[in-house]
């Protein structure tokens, strides 16, 4: 069994556990490692400490559970979780999203979450077009040619790159939300992310493609070339935006592209087909050099 094999054991544990009182000593006991080198390797791999992931994986469940099973209370959905008490919930949740749970419950407000990891991604290569089945996603590599410039219209925000992949209140999901009112039927929209002049900081843009030439109060291009694009799905939209997104990006700049060292432009685009449907799906399109 390799490193990583171990690991997820424990990761999978968390996951279905969560809600229970998870000690260190028995996830080292499953994963057959000792406490000391369980909590180092763990960390290499998932990023975060055993417990702070465990905090978050928790905090992750209770955003669900705090908007779809609205007739439990702040405490019922703390014990769910795996919380002590409302205070430290509540503390915690406060601390992290910078808003409490009773008042994310109130409001509309977008929270992302801390994704669970599927190592197993970091060490299964993809063939091109052939379906990779992996955690609650399917995604597929292939290499497309835009033969000319594509111009899309919408709108745009600067966003800290730091924040990529971190848990904290979205605020760019009401971009797509203004957009989304007035997508045409069959549309695919687009998000654009570049690099911003501001250093630490990128430019994300969401539109829809320009085909009727009537420009907007912005506009992007995407450029003419060679693409790797990574099309997935997943069983729900929510699910496809709020993890498999972070995780296939990761995949195919973390893992894929260096492994056929292909060197990215700095610029990605997110095409979104069937938004909000149960069918939909996301292709990531990375540019590369011509080969």
């Amino acid at each position: 069994m390799y490193a990583w094999e171990s690991i997820q054991i424990a990761v999978d544990y968390i996951e279905a556990h969560c809600g229970e009182e998870i000690r260190i000593e028995d996830l080292a006991s499953a994963c057959h490692l000792s406490k000391f080198y369980f909590q180092r390797l763990f960390q290499r791999l998932t990023g975060k400490s055993v417990m702070e992931y465990i905090r978050l994986r928790r905090l992750a469940r209770s955003v669900r559970v705090l908007r779809e099973e609205t007739k439990k209370s702040i405490l019922e959905v703390a014990v769910a979780c795996g919380f002590q008490s409302h205070s430290s919930f509540s503390s915690v949740f406060k601390e992290v999203y910078g808003i409490t749970p009773d008042a994310y419950r109130k409001s509309e407000v977008h929270l992302d979450v801390y994704p669970k990891p599927d190592l197993s991604l970091n060490h299964t290569m993809a063939d091109i077009q052939e379906p990779l089945v992996t955690d609650q996603m399917v995604l597929e590599i292939s290499r497309r040619l835009v033969e000319q410039d594509i111009v899309f219209t919408g709108q745009s925000k600067l966003a800290k790159a730091e924040e990529l992949g971190q848990p904290k209140v979205n605020m760019l999901a009401d971009l797509w939300d203004t957009v989304a009112r007035d997508l045409p039927a069959n549309a695919i929209g687009a998000d654009i992310l570049t690099l911003s002049d501001r250093p630490g900081y990128f430019n994300y843009f969401v539109g829809i493609e320009d085909i009727w030439g009537t420009g907007g109060s912005e506009t992007r291009t995407m450029p003419a070339g060679t693409y790797i694009v990574c099309r997935y799905t997943a069983e729900t939209f929510e699910l496809l935006v709020d993890e498999a997104l972070y995780k296939a990006s990761r995949y195919l700049y973390d893992v894929w592209l260096p492994a056929h060292s292909l060197i990215p432009e700095n610029i990605l685009i997110q095409k979104y087909f069937r938004p909000f449907e149960k069918d939909c799906c996301i292709e990531l399109w990375a540019k590369v050099k011509d080969l």
